[in-house]
């Protein structure tokens, strides 16, 4: 009885311990049910809060992008710009503007949300990372947008929040005493750029101001080229050497006064291809000298003038003498050889008054002055064969004599297309310094005297000095040829020997002709793509720009594609008018389109 007593006790107690365990695993499953809701909410909350927090981070990034894009145009076009942005790029059900027009209300929208959007501009230093507000020439853009009384979806149902009555423009609302707020802050500025400059100081930099261009466009260029001559002639000084005037005339040669009655006074004009005879008594013949030493004779002669030229295999041959049968003189050289008239170095410098005149460059001489004047094809197609003046003299430095070691003074004309590159650079340089971005920029030129190309300066923010040295340079200034292919590695040697290690970097490539350095055109037309691999290896973009008609567009197209760059085709017309406003603007878009980087 007592054991089944006992029994019975023992399962009466296990029943109870039963019923009480499982009572508390369902206290426990409801408050860890409660705990686990509690925990999704959070959850739920915390990522909404998050996505709102990435939303307006995406808006301040973008809107600082935006604005640091436009500061080129001025403070006021670049805040406008990012707060445009902003109200674009609406955070969660945070909407500042509805419907069509708000755009053209910009100033009013961001006055009134003033207090949820800043957008300030100024600088930022890279080495403290710290942004300086500054209207003078700011780089750097801030934007700081609040997405305020961010709404909690779950958490109201665990936290006791107090609310207050506001009244706005809508109306009169409730808003929480403690709100949540989630602010983002981006900054954007330009990046800073390391710009090799390589230019082409090649012979043919002068090309467009040279009579050569009437032969190849027509008469319809000869005023403006011939007007260049007059405006580079001025800026030597316009100086007088014997009575060279600046128009050309031909030679006129007075001959021997006569010394008895029967004897002429002749007057004799070496033309172009032509001989002018003048006398004062009939003639009877004239005999021609060429230049190959051949001579041609006209008889049976009449009249007292008479202008003669070769026929026959001696058409158009150059004279250089004759003989005039006038009256009763007789220069014994031949029969019926009259008076006889020299078309040589001497007569020409004594009747321009030269011969006791010194050349005042350190090449080149009246001799050679003469000489070309008599034999450039591009001359005598000007129609300028034989006419001695300051305009030929001109463009015989221009085109014997361009290197600064031969006519140092060069520098000074406004020959072109080289002035015009000399202008565009100046106006570049103005353009980078709009923005105070840290730019810098160095120069190379091609060629050297080794006909290879040499560094003028490198990377520097002295812009001035970059800009004096281009301004000192003329075309052909160390040798006449085209090594493009040598510009482009020092621009390349530069970049990676002195360049930032954050900047952008960047190759600004200019040419009016085809590269023909090293040795012939084909080998220097292989050696300039192989160093454009070789920048393209080091991702450095060669901003190729072709100058005038002459250029070769195709290779310049082929290195600026390869190495990820543009061209740009400026081509020429002839006139200088025709492309120097084209120049301008390109180097207006290369110093415009900087890039942008979000440094916070």
């Amino acid at each position: 009885m007592l054991a089944a007593g006992k029994l019975r006790a023992e399962d009466l107690s296990g029943r109870v311990r039963h019923r009480t365990r499982r009572g508390a695993v369902i206290v426990m499953a409801a408050i860890s049910m409660i705990l686990m809701m509690a925990v999704l909410a959070l959850c739920i909350d915390l990522g909404y809060y998050m996505t709102l927090s990435a939303e307006l981070k995406r808006a301040t990034d973008a809107a600082a992008l935006a604005g640091a894009g436009t500061l080129i145009e001025g403070s006021e076009e670049a805040r406008l710009r990012a707060f445009e942005f902003l109200v674009r790029n609406p955070t969660g059900k945070n909407v500042v503007a509805e419907g069509d027009g708000w755009q053209g209300d910009l100033e009013t929208l961001m006055a009134e949300n003033a207090d949820d959007f800043s957008v300030e501009v100024g600088h930022w230093d890279p080495d403290t990372r710290t942004f300086t507000a500054s209207e003078a020439l700011p780089s750097t853009i801030r934007v700081t947008a609040t997405h305020r009384n961010a709404p909690l979806l779950f958490g109201k149902l665990f936290h006791n929040t107090a609310y207050v009555i506001v009244e706005d423009e809508h109306g009169s609302h409730e808003v929480p005493e403690d709100p949540i707020n989630i602010t983002a802050e981006s900054i954007a500025r330009y990046q800073p750029r390391d710009i090799a400059l390589v230019l082409d100081f090649s012979a043919s930099m002068n090309d467009d101001s040279e009579l050569k261009r009437i032969g190849e466009y027509g008469e319809e260029v000869r005023e403006a080229v011939e007007a260049n001559l007059l405006t580079i002639y001025g800026d030597l000084g316009s100086p007088s050497y014997g009575n060279l005037q600046f128009e050309p005339e031909f030679l006129t040669v007075v001959g021997a006064p006569p010394s008895g009655p029967e004897m002429p006074q002749l007057v004799v004009t070496f033309q172009s291809d032509d001989v002018y005879v003048a006398s004062t008594k009939d003639l009877s013949n004239v005999v021609l000298g060429f230049s190959d030493g051949t001579t041609q004779k006209f008889e049976g002669l009449s009249g007292t003038t008479g202008t003669f030229r070769g026929t026959g295999g001696n058409y158009n041959k150059r004279i250089d003498r004759l003989w005039v049968k006038s009256g009763s003189n007789d220069s014994g050289e031949g029969p019926g050889y009259g008076e006889r008239f020299e078309d040589d170095y001497a007569t020409i410098k004594q009747a321009f008054g030269l011969d006791g005149v010194a050349y005042p460059y350190a090449s080149g001489s009246w001799d050679n002055y003469i000489s070309y004047v008599k034999t450039s094809s591009s001359i005598r197609s000007a129609g300028y064969r034989k006419k001695y003046g300051h305009l030929t003299w001109m463009n015989y430095l221009l085109e014997q004599k361009p290197v600064h070691s031969q006519t140092a003074d060069l520098w000074m004309v406004r020959a072109q297309p080289v002035a015009s590159v000399k202008d565009a650079v100046g106006v570049f340089m103005e353009y980078i310094q709009e923005v105070d971005c840290e730019d810098r920029v160095a120069l190379a030129i091609y060629n050297s005297v080794s006909q290879e190309a040499l560094l003028e300066h490198s990377l520097t923010e002295d812009f001035p000095a970059i800009e004096d040295i281009v301004e000192h340079r003329q075309a052909g200034h160390y040798d006449q040829y085209t090594n493009i292919g040598a510009g482009i590695r020092e621009g390349r040697l530069e970049l990676q020997d002195s360049a930032r290690a954050g900047s952008f970097k960047m190759i600004v490539l200019m040419t009016d002709g085809i590269a023909n350095r090293p040795s012939d055109s084909s080998t220097a037309r292989t050696y300039a793509l192989g160093q454009a691999q070789l920048a393209a290896d080091m991702r450095y973009p060669i901003v190729t720009i072709s100058l005038g008609n002459a250029a070769d567009t195709d290779l310049m197209q082929q290195i600026a594609d390869m190495t990820g760059g543009v061209h740009f085709n400026v081509p020429g017309g002839g006139t200088v008018t025709d492309y120097r406003d084209n120049l301008m603007q390109v180097f207006r878009q290369i110093a415009d389109d900087r890039p942008l980087v979000l440094v916070k």
